[in-house]
């Protein structure tokens, strides 16, 4: 399928993919942090902070800067139409997938790694379309570098969308 030429977002599935199957088969990527409640591009950064810090006393301080980026970038640049990326660690594929809504808030899926249970906390969520895999095998090793990043959202840089689309054509 040929992806359209706009921004791509790499949206992980909770930690080693753990609730990829409910990405897969919902048409959903969302992110954690939904105790921060409803984010507006007129919200600031230090807003979201000061809220993050009221609601998720279990997050680390040095992370919650990058928290907060995600949760702005996930809420309000991310964009319908935008092409996201996800990793399925045990299959080595990265499903590609149209984003079809605007975020909005709901109860998800969690795991806890420990326990392997699974919980339910707010999250933010996008609907999608998942419309290609790609073999992680398949990327130049710039791109595999790139999609290694750990932070659980980030925009991938032009040449590795490019890379991408051209894989899924």
């Amino acid at each position: 399928m040929q992806l359209p030429d706009t921004n791509s977002w790499m949206i992980r599935a909770g930690r080693d993919g753990t609730v990829l199957h409910r990405f897969l088969n919902e048409g959903n990527a969302y992110l954690g942090w939904g105790e921060v409640g409803s984010i507006h591009p007129t919200d600031s950064n230090a807003n979201i902070r000061k809220r993050l810090d009221e609601n998720c006393p279990y997050e680390r301080a040095g992370a919650r800067p990058n928290i907060v980026g995600m949760l702005m970038r996930f809420s309000c640049e991310v964009r319908i139409g935008d092409t996201v990326v996800t990793y399925d660690p045990q299959r080595r594929l990265y499903h590609i997938d149209i984003v079809k809504s605007d975020a909005y808030l709901r109860s998800v899926t969690w795991v806890d790694l420990a326990t392997k249970d699974e919980f339910e906390r707010q999250g933010y969520v996008r609907k999608v379309d998942w419309v290609s895999a790609v073999s992680r095998d398949s990327l130049s090793l710039t791109a595999q570098r790139c999609l290694n990043a750990q932070l659980s959202l980030f925009q991938l840089p032009a040449e590795v969308s490019a890379e991408i689309r051209r894989l899924c054509a």
